[in-house]
């Protein structure tokens, strides 16, 4: 099966966040299994193909609008992100289907990737869910707002799921969130675990914490407040005063996430002082995921105190090395830890069960096996990549199946080609509409937009003139301009327009220079 996988981030060059994680998991499980998997993926630098590990991937940087949309990225800075980010997957995308069609299209609902391929049809769609826009609105996460920014994002994602050939979440407890967003019903979404390579992830192996006769508590996530790290934090003092031979090891980015959009290491850090306990924490920053196992293999307990994580990839890699885990019940951790069983589940932001439970492992080392062998044994049975590539592929199929039946419901009925043209142009039309409601309200802009003209000499002297010419026209009384003055007028737009389309030109010819001089390494 040909199969063309879109991903924003994919390693190493663009992250090893949970998507990316599993794009590399999923795009190597399916490739095993005999498949031709391509990815699509963001860029640091510049466009490139390269093949990693057997498997194409194609980097592409953020779509260049033909136009300075200044207004449009001051007004909706994150829509017009997204529309770049993801305009520029899809103009990959659909190159590379032209040459050799996919037979199955395999994206994330996150920041509306999937919005072209379900709109245009030009294959069937399989749209996986991570933690949509809407559930960041909701909760507040990363400070995100209910601004008609982030709910044309939201808006853009929905309409990308109900366009898909199936829908397929990591846990229950997203499916039923998006489920009741969406207002479907939750059996129509497909339940597929993230996978793990256990290969990679095993008990088996070096370690990369020196031992110092003290037990080792293992967090692993960016420093923001979804991940829980605060509530972590004030687990520590009650812990240490239970349980001095302990240190806890914190791995992870720091975030402006904080209060007025402040470091949170810092603010982590004077609560540490504060309650006199930063000798028994060490800060590591982000570790490259070939070099976690190490990590895992020096804890004694890994836990994982988010307040929402659809499944975060911690909890199934520290699962996977044989660690006890201690997560929360704040999201789908439920769907990979079995209480008592194969790890201890606490409720979210509940500082003092997680310490009591921390303390609890602490103190009995036979129950910290047990859990740690317990979830190995999980892992193998449930979430092998190989296992999760298999359950893809047949949902592959129903996707197939659903679109074969279906290939009459295409909301866009122009050819595909048409679609990033269409919305660029409606980008513009907004970008013109805020511009000429700005020129007429504000002094301000109306500086700006003619102070800006100055680099363009020819254009600014025709407006300049034709501004001078009305002007006079409505002085002495006249409302009729004359003609040679409104096809000046045409003029100046016409050459707007032309450089505009111009940089477009340019943007589609610098495309096609690029994937002709790939370099394949």
């Amino acid at each position: 099966m040909r199969i063309g996988l879109i991903s924003h981030e994919y390693p190493p060059e663009t992250g090893w966040g949970g998507i990316a994680t599993f794009a590399y998991n999923l795009s190597h499980g399916l490739k095993e299994l005999g498949h031709d998997v391509e990815v699509v993926s963001l860029a640091v630098d510049h466009n490139k193909q390269t093949v990693q590990e057997g498997i194409k991937v194609h980097r592409v940087l953020p779509y260049d609008f033909a136009g300075d949309f200044d207004i449009v990225n001051l007004c909706m800075p994150y829509s017009h992100s997204v529309l770049r980010t993801t305009s520029a997957l899809w103009n990959k995308l659909l190159q590379l289907h032209k040459d050799k069609p996919f037979e199955i299209i395999d994206v994330p609902e996150l920041l509306a990737q999937g919005i072209y391929p379900g709109l245009t049809k030009i294959a069937p769609l399989v749209i996986r869910l991570y933690t949509p826009h809407s559930k960041f609105i909701a909760e507040r996460f990363h400070n995100v707002t209910p601004s008609f920014d982030h709910e044309l994002i939201a808006a853009f994602e929905r309409m990308a799921m109900l366009s898909a050939d199936a829908l397929t979440s990591p846990s229950n407890n997203l499916a039923q969130y998006v489920a009741n967003d969406l207002n479907i019903r939750q059996d129509q979404i497909h339940i597929i675990c993230n996978p793990i390579d256990p290969e990679k992830f095993s008990p088996s192996g070096n370690k990369a914490i020196t031992p110092d006769g003290r037990l080792t508590v293992l967090f692993v996530g960016r420093l923001e407040e979804r991940k829980g790290i605060h509530y972590l934090i004030d687990a520590i003092p009650s812990v240490i005063k239970s349980y001095p031979n302990v240190r806890f090891v914190i791995i992870g980015d720091d975030t402006k996430t904080g209060i007025g959009y402040t470091s949170v290491l810092s603010e982590l850090k004077r609560s540490l002082h504060a309650s006199a306990c930063q000798d028994h924490v060490i800060w590591i920053n982000r570790v490259a995921l070939h070099e976690l196992p190490a990590y895992y293999r020096s804890a004694d307990i890994c836990v994982v105190p988010s307040v929402y994580d659809n499944s975060p990839y911690t909890c199934l890699e520290a699962m996977s090395c044989a660690r006890p885990v201690i997560g929360t019940t704040g999201g789908g951790m439920a769907d990979y830890i079995t209480e008592a069983e194969s790890g201890r589940l606490v409720a979210p932001r509940d500082r003092q069960a997680l310490s009591k439970v921390i303390i609890e492992l602490l103190t009995d080392q036979q129950q910290r096996l047990l859990l740690g062998d317990n979830a190995r044994a999980r892992v193998l049975d449930k979430f092998h990549s190989l296992e999760i590539a298999r359950q893809t592929v047949e949902l592959y199929k129903v996707a197939i199946n659903s679109a074969s039946a279906h290939s009459n419901l295409t909301l866009y009925l122009k050819s595909p080609e048409q679609a990033l043209p269409d919305i660029e142009e409606l980008v513009y039309a907004f970008h013109k509409a805020i511009g000429n409601f700005l020129y007429v309200h504000s002094w301000r802009f109306r500086f700006r937009h003619w102070y800006n003209l100055r680099r363009r000499p020819r254009l600014f002297i025709g407006k300049l003139y034709m501004r001078m010419a009305s002007l006079f026209y409505k002085i002495i009384g006249k409302q009729q301009i004359p003609a040679k003055l409104i096809k000046l007028q045409e003029e100046i737009e016409l050459k707007q327009d032309a450089l505009r389309y111009h940089k477009l030109l340019n943007n589609c010819e610098t495309e096609s220079d690029d994937r002709e001089k790939m370099p394949v390494s």
